[in-house]
């Protein structure tokens, strides 16, 4: 896409017309008659902020045609960067807590539940009566399980028992994890290794 630049003012539009509102078919004109009107055909080097940086001054360099724009890209402040890094942190904790959480069931199968909010629940309701079932002296497999592959499993009280803890320490250890993050986050001396801790390693 084309570019072009008002020299008195600075504005940029792709749109020749809208600087040259007077001009019947100002796209025709070549650079010599842009110029004599106060425009100029630009190159426009927009490079991607990332979030710890801050977008600075522009800057035009006429001395060739096409013009050069460009903007000025700085770094955050490093307190700045530990809030946004550690708000960073935080939406990829609640993203993995509510993923799918493998679990091997008693048959030997690998499935899988997406730890959503209506999940959680219902897990600690099988749980709390699984409790009740296995204070009970009940050891028949006569609770049901459903996983995100549409498969029942039909569970005792103490497996439902061991299911809910596995659960509670995968997503436990989350949230640890997360804790850990934001103890590094809080005591890295530089930008750099506050952009790497962001990241979340990979378990």
């Amino acid at each position: 896409m084309d570019w072009y630049i008002r020299l008195a003012d600075g504005e940029l539009t792709p749109r020749l017309k809208v600087l040259l509102p007077h001009v019947s078919s100002p796209e025709h004109l070549d650079d010599a008659a842009l110029a004599g009107m106060g425009v100029a055909r630009c190159v426009v080097h927009d490079a991607p902020l990332q979030w710890w940086q801050l977008l600075g001054a522009r800057t035009i360099d006429t001395t060739t045609i096409p013009v050069t724009v460009r903007w000025a890209v700085f770094e955050r402040p490093l307190d700045e960067v530990k809030v946004l890094a550690w708000a960073r942190v935080k939406d990829e904790r609640a993203r993995r807590q509510q993923a799918a959480m493998p679990y091997a069931y008693p048959d030997g199968s690998i499935h899988h539940n997406v730890m959503s909010d209506r999940t959680v629940r219902d897990l600690s309701a099988s749980t709390t009566v699984a409790l009740a079932l296995a204070a009970a002296g009940v050891s028949d497999p006569l609770m049901p399980w459903t996983v995100d592959e549409n498969v029942t499993h039909m569970l005792t009280p103490q497996q439902m028992i061991s299911f809910g803890v596995a659960a509670t320490q995968w997503y436990s250890s989350i949230h640890l994890q997360s804790q850990t993050i934001r103890e590094q986050i809080e005591a890295a001396g530089t930008v750099d290794e506050v952009i790497s801790l962001a990241a979340w390693p990979e378990s």
